[in-house]
């Protein structure tokens, strides 16, 4: 067997266990119990039901019949905070067909209790996932179950999805989250390593254009210190728009 067909042997057969991954998880009570890796579960207490429904339900409105939305779109936007507040992004990545479903303060694991309505109702040539908030202070997701999240979202969009790219954003450096940078630079690392290997996955590094050599660039965020302004925004687009636009 020469080397090409033991590649692809290699990669098929970790496509196949990745695949197994599929995102499974039970309710428990306000809780959900999600079965990650290597049959391990993973129980928190989000009550993924009751926060954010109100914008869950209007971003369940543009794939209802009517909207005026179409599902076959370019790029379909999916994540937290500073993803919904990009709204400059219909404009910054013309001329593509983009759709932007950030919602909240979410975590990767509301992205996946609501992936039906967030990702399944469209029929997108590529997908951008930026969400960040499973790294907190006092409430921080293991960095192990993390990446396995991630790489859930990942086979979904894969089984759903085999044509379609999937973009992972690395987890940006923020001056208000600063002693979190090295958790952040661990699952970015794992992130990329695992975008590197797999087909139809691109890690986007966004968090090493924020940075200077004094630390975090503090021109690029809000008073807040965490959510970025238009200066932020058009980095971004310089990052990531000539690499869905090709």
């Amino acid at each position: 067997m020469n080397i090409s067909n033991i590649k692809y042997l290699l990669l098929s057969t970790l496509i196949f266990f990745s695949v197994t991954l599929c995102a499974q998880y039970r309710e428990k009570g306000n809780s959900v119990v999600w079965k990650i890796g290597f049959n391990e579960l993973y129980e928190d207490n989000l009550n993924f039901k009751e926060r954010y429904s109100d914008e869950i339900k209007a971003i369940a409105q543009k794939s209802k019949r009517g909207s005026g939305i179409s599902k076959d779109i370019d790029v379909l936007f999916v994540g937290s905070s500073s993803i919904r507040g990009w709204r400059s992004v219909y404009q910054d990545m013309q001329p593509l067909n983009v759709v932007n479903n950030g919602f909240g303060g979410s975590t990767i694991r509301d992205i996946l209790y609501h992936y039906k309505v967030l990702v399944k109702p469209f029929n997108p040539d590529k997908i951008v996932l930026y969400v960040e908030n499973d790294i907190i202070q006092d409430a921080a997701v293991e960095t192990y179950i993390l990446f396995d999240l991630f790489r859930i979202f990942a086979h979904k969009v894969n089984c759903d999805f085999p044509l379609s790219t999937l973009y992972i954003v690395s987890v940006k450096p923020s001056p208000s989250r600063f002693s979190l940078i090295d958790k952040q630079a661990a699952i970015n690392g794992m992130l990329k390593s695992f975008a590197d290997k797999m087909p139809n996955i691109e890690y986007i590094d966004v968090a090493s254009q924020m940075m200077t050599p004094n630390g975090v660039d503090s021109t690029l965020f809000i008073n807040d210190k965490l959510h970025m302004n238009a200066k932020g925004y058009q980095l971004w687009t310089t990052i990531i728009r000539p690499l869905l636009i090709k």
